[in-house]
């Protein structure tokens, strides 16, 4: 026996956490601006895998850009969501939601490197559960309209219309529906016996836990370093993953990780130059002040250009190579970014490597680490 009376409180709590959330980030009056969406908790890929930041994995899932946006959703939780709670068990509710928000947010931080929000995967998640409820426990009578195919064809419709908009994220989406979907099949009536309920919130709540602190035990390993890229002079050096080139020129190139403001990483490979002619690691103060002060400071994202300041080059062991280090910080009219750079000098040919973050993550010396893969060209030598 089924019923769907009383009231969905777990449904409920959700929406009005979304709701405070949103009115806390100033949404309730204009939309959020994209630092305001990266401050509040939006998903962000580089700051999952640069900052270790996983506690967005379900804070995104919480936050919205406006009030139409999280007043869809909404409307869709509410209706479903609503009815499938006062259905099953409490744990299997709960763990169901909890599963759903994380398969929404890592399917979408693997699939999508944009910037993402909002509830859409829970939504996408409770309709695909409901439909396999219904469809698993042979519900009958009114009750098929709330459980089983016949929300197949909304799924659908959703689904494609996802597909066919600009600036949604259907990975999440995909994501949110497939866990939500196979969850479906194992949530149980709410009068039968509360045992397997029960473990499942378990292995549920222990997948939260995990995944929040994973990004803590793994922030000495981090930023992910990926694949080769191109540097100058021939040279190739490992940059975090998922980072893009932001601009290059024969002696140098950029890379950033797509972000603004206090959340901007970028790294500037060079050949470093002292008053327009190459020079060694031992001025690499001298060098980088001038790099900054020229252009790269733009990189930094603190608006108009104050100040460079920074400290005396120290000498720093990387096996094969005479190498140097130094760190400061660039002033600007909108805010304040850490300096940190690298160089390595072998045969006579030095290359730097140049950061520009927030102060607040200094202590990743990413500088050190991406100049440690420098890998340089191998011309080959004339026959005799």
């Amino acid at each position: 026996m089924l019923t769907v009376t009383g009231v969905p409180w777990v449904t409920l709590m959700l929406l009005v956490a979304c709701g405070w959330i949103l009115a806390a980030a100033g949404g309730l009056r204009t939309s959020l601006s994209v630092s305001g969406l990266l401050a509040y908790g939006a998903k962000a890929t580089p700051l999952i895998l640069d900052r270790g930041e996983t506690w967005r994995l379900l804070s995104a899932n919480l936050l919205h850009k406006d009030i139409l946006h999280l007043a869809f959703n909404a409307f869709a939780i509410w209706n479903v969501g609503g009815a499938l709670e006062r259905a099953v068990r409490p744990a299997d509710y709960l763990a169901l939601l909890i599963f759903t928000a994380l398969g929404t947010t890592v399917a979408s931080a693997v699939g999508s490197d944009s910037i993402s929000l909002g509830a859409s995967g829970i939504a996408f998640g409770v309709l695909g559960a409901a439909a396999a409820f219904g469809w698993k426990r042979r519900v009958q009578g009114r009750l098929r309209a709330h459980f089983g195919l016949r929300l197949l064809p909304w799924l659908f419709a959703l689904f494609l219309a996802g597909l066919g908009s600009a600036g949604v994220d259907n990975w999440g989406h995909a994501g949110g529906l497939f866990v939500g979907t196979v969850t479906g099949l194992f949530l149980t009536p709410r009068q039968w016996s509360g045992e397997g309920a029960a473990r499942r919130l378990a292995g549920a709540t222990g997948a939260l836990l995990g995944t929040v602190s994973l990004g803590m035990f793994a922030g000495p390993c981090l930023p992910i370093l990926g694949t080769p890229r191109d540097g100058p002079l021939g040279v190739q050096v490992q940059m975090p993953f998922g980072w893009r080139k932001a601009s290059s020129a024969p002696e140098r190139v950029s890379y950033t990780n797509g972000l603004i403001g206090v959340f901007r990483g970028s790294a500037t490979v060079v050949a470093p130059t002292c008053r327009g002619k190459p020079c060694a690691c031992d001025r690499l103060s001298e060098a980088v002040t001038g790099l900054v002060q020229a252009d790269l400071w733009r990189l930094a994202d603190v608006g108009l250009l104050g100040s460079v300041n920074l400290g005396e080059a120290t000498p720093l062991a990387i096996e094969g190579a005479k190498a140097a280090n130094v760190e400061g910080i660039v002033l600007g009219s909108e805010g304040q970014a850490r300096i940190g750079a690298t160089c390595v000098e072998r045969d006579r040919t030095a290359i730097a490597v140049v950061v520009l973050e927030a102060p607040s993550t200094s202590g990743s010396r990413l500088e050190t680490r991406i100049a440690r893969t420098v890998r340089w060209a191998v011309f080959p030598q004339d026959s005799p």
